[in-house]
């Protein structure tokens, strides 16, 4: 019997366990020495609550807004690149997930799922992220889609001028579109769990993600 998951930790685990690694560390891991990965963390961990005591909770809210936009938590899922890869339709279910919640959702522009695929799907209109890109007419494009698609806010990535380097990936093998090599294969092979969720599901394709790639500035 598996055990509960009770912990962020705990899914981080069980995602280490069934997502391929290239796949897992993009997420999970930084760029070059990950020295801001790991000054978040620290930073992060260095928030404290102060307990109040004797003092009537009985009538409690966390809800609030964010940009206008009613939410239960003040709280949001960002936008997160190939989350279709973590697990098939990822984009989708992040979506669900943060309507159920009453928070809001960013789809990322390297998302796996399409604009049009995620809101057909999504019970509520979500976020955008796009970057500044040299491609001004396909950013132009994007924005024009996510309109369409009812999106209330266009959350700006500017501080991208150039990628960094992520060691990981290039040991790896990772790159966009993913391409197969034999330690990825074998990899994919003992994650059956997520070949079924990804590939039979034709998940990992992406037409906005690669071309986005060749529009960054």
């Amino acid at each position: 019997m598996a055990e509960p998951i009770t912990t962020v930790e705990d899914l981080r685990q069980l995602a280490r366990r069934r997502v391929p690694r290239a796949f897992f560390e993009y997420a999970d891991r930084g760029a070059y020495d990950e020295v801001t990965l790991r000054d978040n963390r620290a930073a992060f961990e260095a928030i404290r609550l102060r307990q109040r005591v004797m003092v009537d909770v009985d009538r409690r809210s966390l809800a609030t807004t964010l940009t206008g936009q009613a939410a239960s938590l003040p709280l949001a899922i960002a936008p997160t690149g190939l989350t279709g890869l973590q697990h098939g339709a990822g984009e989708i279910l992040g979506a669900r997930a943060a309507a159920s919640a009453g928070i809001p959702f960013c789809l990322s522009t390297m998302s796996i799922c399409s604009i049009e695929q995620v809101r057909a799907a999504s019970p509520d209109p979500f976020w955008f992220q796009v970057y500044v890109m040299r491609d001004r007419g396909f950013a132009r494009e994007l924005i024009q889609r996510a309109g369409a698609a009812q999106c209330p806010v266009l959350m700006l990535t500017a501080d991208l001028t150039v990628q960094g380097q992520r060691h990981r990936e290039i040991k790896n093998g990772l790159s966009v579109p993913p391409k197969l090599t034999l330690h990825n294969l074998l990899d994919i092979a003992s994650k059956p769990r997520w070949a079924w969720a990804c590939c039979a599901r034709r998940a990992v394709r992406s037409a906005t993600c690669t071309a986005a790639l060749g529009a960054t500035a």
